[in-house]
Protein backbone atom coordinates (compact mmCIF):
# COMPACT_ATOMS: atom_id res chain seq x y z
CA UNK A 1 0.00 0.00 0.00
CA UNK A 2 2.94 2.37 0.85
CA UNK A 3 3.81 2.34 -2.81
CA UNK A 4 0.08 3.40 -3.80
CA UNK A 5 0.32 5.82 -1.34
CA UNK A 6 2.98 7.51 -3.03
CA UNK A 7 2.37 7.37 -6.42
CA UNK A 8 -1.22 8.99 -5.42
CA UNK A 9 1.08 11.49 -3.92
CA UNK A 10 2.92 11.53 -7.22
CA UNK A 11 -0.20 11.83 -9.59
CA UNK A 12 -1.00 15.11 -7.33
CA UNK A 13 2.24 16.73 -7.03
CA UNK A 14 3.59 14.90 -9.85
CA UNK A 15 6.69 14.92 -7.34
CA UNK A 16 9.19 12.17 -6.52
CA UNK A 17 9.51 13.28 -2.79
CA UNK A 18 9.71 10.83 -0.19
CA UNK A 19 6.63 9.34 1.12
CA UNK A 20 5.85 8.55 4.86
CA UNK A 21 6.95 5.53 6.50
CA UNK A 22 4.01 3.78 8.03
CA UNK A 23 1.42 3.20 5.09
CA UNK A 24 -1.81 2.33 7.77
CA UNK A 25 -1.33 4.92 10.25
CA UNK A 26 -0.30 7.60 7.48
CA UNK A 27 -3.91 6.60 5.33
CA UNK A 28 -6.03 6.51 8.68
CA UNK A 29 -4.49 9.98 9.45
CA UNK A 30 -5.58 11.69 6.01
CA UNK A 31 -8.54 9.67 6.43
CA UNK A 32 -9.06 11.57 9.74
CA UNK A 33 -7.84 15.00 7.93
CA UNK A 34 -10.19 14.48 4.92
CA UNK A 35 -13.04 13.74 7.33
CA UNK A 36 -12.19 16.76 9.86
CA UNK A 37 -12.51 19.01 6.95
CA UNK A 38 -16.19 17.44 5.77
CA UNK A 39 -17.24 18.08 8.88
CA UNK A 40 -16.05 20.81 9.52
CA UNK A 41 -20.01 22.60 8.95
CA UNK A 42 -20.98 20.12 11.17
CA UNK A 43 -22.03 17.46 9.16
CA UNK A 44 -20.60 14.71 6.67
CA UNK A 45 -23.24 14.94 3.93
CA UNK A 46 -23.39 11.90 1.42
CA UNK A 47 -21.41 13.46 -1.42
CA UNK A 48 -18.37 14.62 0.95
CA UNK A 49 -18.49 10.79 2.14
CA UNK A 50 -18.06 9.61 -1.17
CA UNK A 51 -15.59 12.16 -2.04
CA UNK A 52 -13.06 10.94 0.91
CA UNK A 53 -14.35 7.24 -0.30
CA UNK A 54 -13.87 7.62 -3.86
CA UNK A 55 -9.68 9.35 -3.22
CA UNK A 56 -9.26 6.25 -0.25
CA UNK A 57 -10.32 3.56 -2.52
CA UNK A 58 -9.42 4.74 -5.37
CA UNK A 59 -6.35 6.74 -5.44
CA UNK A 60 -4.97 3.84 -2.42
CA UNK A 61 -6.32 0.59 -3.88
CA UNK A 62 -8.26 -0.14 -0.66
CA UNK A 63 -11.29 -2.73 -0.24
CA UNK A 64 -14.59 -1.17 0.18
CA UNK A 65 -14.94 -2.31 3.85
CA UNK A 66 -11.74 -0.83 4.69
CA UNK A 67 -12.19 2.21 3.33
CA UNK A 68 -16.07 2.16 4.99
CA UNK A 69 -13.81 0.90 7.98
CA UNK A 70 -11.11 3.68 7.80
CA UNK A 71 -13.92 6.22 7.44
CA UNK A 72 -15.83 5.05 10.48
CA UNK A 73 -12.99 5.16 12.43
CA UNK A 74 -12.11 8.85 11.75
CA UNK A 75 -15.35 9.91 12.05
CA UNK A 76 -15.96 8.81 15.67
CA UNK A 77 -11.94 10.20 16.18
CA UNK A 78 -13.50 13.36 15.03
CA UNK A 79 -16.51 13.23 17.64
CA UNK A 80 -13.96 12.89 20.41
CA UNK A 81 -10.63 15.45 18.80
CA UNK A 82 -10.05 18.61 20.28
CA UNK A 83 -7.55 20.18 17.80
CA UNK A 84 -6.20 19.06 14.30
CA UNK A 85 -2.52 19.49 15.46
CA UNK A 86 -1.73 15.96 15.89
CA UNK A 87 -3.22 14.78 12.34
CA UNK A 88 -0.93 17.76 10.80
CA UNK A 89 2.16 17.15 12.68
CA UNK A 90 2.14 13.76 11.76
CA UNK A 91 1.46 14.86 7.32
CA UNK A 92 3.94 17.86 8.12
CA UNK A 93 6.86 14.86 9.62
CA UNK A 94 6.26 12.76 6.77
CA UNK A 95 5.92 14.64 3.61
CA UNK A 96 7.49 17.43 1.60
CA UNK A 97 6.43 20.77 1.18
CA UNK A 98 5.16 20.12 -2.85
CA UNK A 99 3.54 16.85 -0.98
CA UNK A 100 1.46 19.20 1.57
CA UNK A 101 0.26 21.30 -1.63
CA UNK A 102 -0.95 18.16 -3.13
CA UNK A 103 -3.11 17.10 0.48
CA UNK A 104 -4.26 20.35 0.28
CA UNK A 105 -5.71 19.54 -2.83
CA UNK A 106 -7.12 16.44 -1.99
CA UNK A 107 -8.90 18.02 1.16
CA UNK A 108 -10.39 20.94 -1.01
CA UNK A 109 -11.91 18.00 -3.10
CA UNK A 110 -13.67 17.03 -0.14
CA UNK A 111 -14.57 20.24 1.16
CA UNK A 112 -15.87 21.84 -2.23
CA UNK A 113 -18.11 17.99 -3.09
CA UNK A 114 -21.03 19.51 -1.99
CA UNK A 115 -20.50 22.54 -3.97
CA UNK A 116 -20.43 24.99 -1.55
CA UNK A 117 -17.89 26.78 0.94
CA UNK A 118 -19.09 26.61 4.08
CA UNK A 119 -17.42 29.76 5.97
CA UNK A 120 -16.32 27.34 8.28
CA UNK A 121 -14.97 25.31 6.07
CA UNK A 122 -12.85 28.25 4.40
CA UNK A 123 -11.58 28.44 7.88
CA UNK A 124 -10.53 25.32 8.31
CA UNK A 125 -9.01 25.23 4.99
CA UNK A 126 -6.63 28.48 6.11
CA UNK A 127 -5.67 27.19 9.57
CA UNK A 128 -5.07 24.01 7.56
CA UNK A 129 -2.42 25.69 5.35
CA UNK A 130 -1.31 27.60 7.91
CA UNK A 131 -0.69 24.26 9.97
CA UNK A 132 0.77 22.24 7.08
CA UNK A 133 2.76 25.28 6.42
CA UNK A 134 1.08 25.74 2.80
CA UNK A 135 1.36 29.55 1.86
CA UNK A 136 -1.93 31.29 0.62
CA UNK A 137 -0.74 31.08 -3.02
CA UNK A 138 -0.83 27.10 -2.95
CA UNK A 139 -3.43 26.59 -0.96
CA UNK A 140 -5.34 29.02 -3.70
CA UNK A 141 -4.17 27.11 -6.26
CA UNK A 142 -4.95 23.65 -5.18
CA UNK A 143 -8.04 24.87 -4.35
CA UNK A 144 -8.59 25.54 -8.05
CA UNK A 145 -7.22 22.27 -9.67
CA UNK A 146 -9.32 20.61 -7.13
CA UNK A 147 -12.62 22.33 -8.70
CA UNK A 148 -11.27 21.88 -11.94
CA UNK A 149 -10.97 17.69 -10.98
CA UNK A 150 -13.98 17.84 -9.59
CA UNK A 151 -15.81 19.59 -12.25
CA UNK A 152 -14.64 16.71 -14.77
CA UNK A 153 -15.65 13.99 -12.35
CA UNK A 154 -19.24 15.27 -12.39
Amino acid sequence: MLARLGNWIREFSEDEAAVPANDSEWAQTLAGLLVEAAMADGVLDDGERQQIARVLHGQLNLEEADVDAMIDKAVADQEARVEIHGLTRAIRAETEPEDRVAIMEMVWMVVLADGELHEYESQLMRRLAGLLYVDDIDSGRAAKRARARLSQDS
